[in-house]
């Protein structure tokens, strides 16, 4: 940051949080799909639990949804309150 205060640090802090958690989220979904693929292509057979999440929607929409709040706040802080 410059020399100037920030007018929301805690604010600022939350939304970068949120995007740092909706990555890791999105890293771990991709790995987890990434290893589910390698290991279905030697065995033939596919984790449950990689499964069960990527045919749930919901948590697809809900990790960009976090990222997207994320970023958008965070960029909006620190161009609005320099």
């Amino acid at each position: 940051m410059t020399d100037k205060q920030l007018a929301h640090p805690k604010w600022l802090l939350f939304f970068e949080t949120l995007t740092a958690i909706g990555v890791i989220i999105a890293l771990l979904r991709f790995f987890a799909s990434l290893i589910n693929g390698i290991y279905h292509h030697f065995t033939g057979h596919t984790f449950a639990f990689v499964e069960a999440v990527k045919q749930n929607t919901w948590q697809n929409y809900l990790t960009l949804a976090i990222l997207i709040i994320g970023i958008l706040g965070t960029r909006y802080l620190k161009t609005k309150f320099k």
